[in-house]
């Protein structure tokens, strides 16, 4: 994959015309595929592919545009010199871009991350043990991920990463089921065995007559996968330099210091600890850490290329929302969850999550899956699916207990064009009051 991004560079850079810049990124996986259901495989395939994102630039002016790279020279070659004449057709129709920004030091990194993959079969032997009798339904996905930046004035930017992602769910009946994940670059089939026996207790639990509950504040025990559900969706905006800047950011009291939160909290993004690239589109080379919230209070955003320029600061970030998001470790014991909800709920997912207001910081969404009763610390039944309205500044804030010293590695499933290089490190999270609305 390097030598590809080096040849289209390389033709490039001899097809410029005097004036003109170019920023070339490209996007490039070889990963093998399992697709599963009933336990069985249905689908296996692996896929390489390579995107280049392409910026010609003449002044203030630019035009991008993507092409599919074959890896084979004479057709990317070909391909690129007939993308560069379409470009310089439309560049004299654009206006000029008062937020162009793009490296133009000639700084060179290169970031390899070896991980320790297993060949399908040993997956599959783990599943065949450890989900004997289950209905599972899963995705697995593994590989390598691969980003790159060539620019005119000379910058080199190259990362690759071995990783691995396994989503799946344990099928009970009707709309009963209890979903499970594991991610990360070294692989351990004990660990994939625990986290379903983990699941096929839950799925035991999930066999008896769904209670109704009454709306109401529950003291809950929110799995890492639930706090992301919540975090993501404040991220989305929450931590942008633009959103702050134009008061649009659904922490602007937090940011403005009109509150904050528990002193616990500690929020950063880790770039040198995902499975992202510490570089962005246009080339500026990233921070390892940007720490987002600490002791509880706002202390940096998220500035992208066009903001930096637009608003006279460094680029700290590829796009302005975390793409390696983690947060500090608390001093629960996973294994105490139940015991510790004491008479309350144990929420494992979250169907989805959307703001609900902007001022507040609230978050609605629904439960799903193993959403549990919990009694005298005993998981007891399955809860059908109850709305939840809730403020970060209340969950994470005089609401929040404790957090959890075991975290999880939660990964961007979605696999739509390509895998995502996302990732979240995240504990779980008991909480005192947490309102069912309906």
């Amino acid at each position: 994959m390097r030598a590809i991004l080096e040849r289209a560079a390389g033709h490039l850079q001899e097809l410029l015309d005097p004036g003109e810049a170019f920023t070339a990124y490209l996007e490039a996986e070889e990963s093998d595929f399992l697709r599963l259901n009933g336990s069985r495989v249905r689908q296996a395939g692996h896929v390489s592919q390579a995107h280049l994102n392409l910026d010609l630039i003449r002044g203030g002016r630019h035009v991008e545009a993507a092409l599919a790279l074959s890896g084979e020279p004479d057709t990317d070659a070909a391909a690129l010199r007939s993308l560069l004449t379409e470009l310089r057709g439309i560049l004299p129709l654009v206006p000029e871009d008062p937020y162009l920004s793009y490296a133009t030091e000639a700084v060179r990194s290169h970031d390899i991350r070896p991980g320790r993959l297993p060949e399908a079969d040993a997956v599959l032997a783990t599943l065949r043990q450890s989900a004997d009798g289950l209905d599972l339904v899963g995705h697995w996905a593994a590989g390598n991920l691969y980003r790159g930046f060539a620019g005119s004035s000379g910058q080199w930017h190259w990362f690759q990463a071995e990783s691995f992602t396994f989503d799946w769910s344990l099928y009970q009946r009707a709309d009963k089921a209890v979903k499970g994940r594991y991610a990360g670059s070294d692989w351990d089939a004990d660990t994939l065995a625990a986290r379903i026996a983990m699941a096929r207790s839950q799925l035991d639990i999930m066999a008896r007559p769904a209670l109704v509950l009454p709306p109401g504040a529950y003291r809950v025990y929110l799995a890492p996968a639930a706090l992301a559900e919540i975090l993501g969706v404040v991220a989305w905006q929450g931590f942008g330099l633009r959103a702050l800047r134009t008061r649009q950011t659904p922490l602007l009291r937090l940011a403005d210091r009109e509150t904050s939160l528990n002193p616990s909290v500690e929020l950063v993004e880790h770039c040198a600890g995902g499975t992202a690239p510490r570089f962005g589109p246009q080339g500026f080379p990233l921070p390892e850490r940007v720490p987002l919230i600490e002791a509880g209070l706002f202390r940096e955003s998220l500035a992208d290329a066009r903001s930096g320029r637009e608003y006279g600061v460094p680029v700290n970030a590829a796009a302005e929302r975390p793409a390696s998001l983690e947060m500090g470790a608390g001093h629960l014991a996973i294994a105490d969850a139940a015991a510790l909800v004491g008479d309350g709920l144990l929420i494992s997912d979250l169907w989805y999550g959307n703001l609900s207001d902007h001022a507040r910081c609230a978050v609605t969404g629904m439960t799903r899956y193993a959403c549990l009763r919990v009694e005298d610390g005993e998981m007891r039944a399955p809860v059908e699916p109850m709305r939840f309205d809730v403020s970060l500044y209340d969950l994470l804030g005089d609401g929040l207990l404790d957090l959890t010293q075991e975290r999880e590695l939660l990964t961007n499933t979605s696999t739509y064009e390509q895998r995502s290089t996302s990732t979240a490190l995240l504990p779980g999270a008991l909480v005192g009051d947490f309102p069912l609305t309906l």
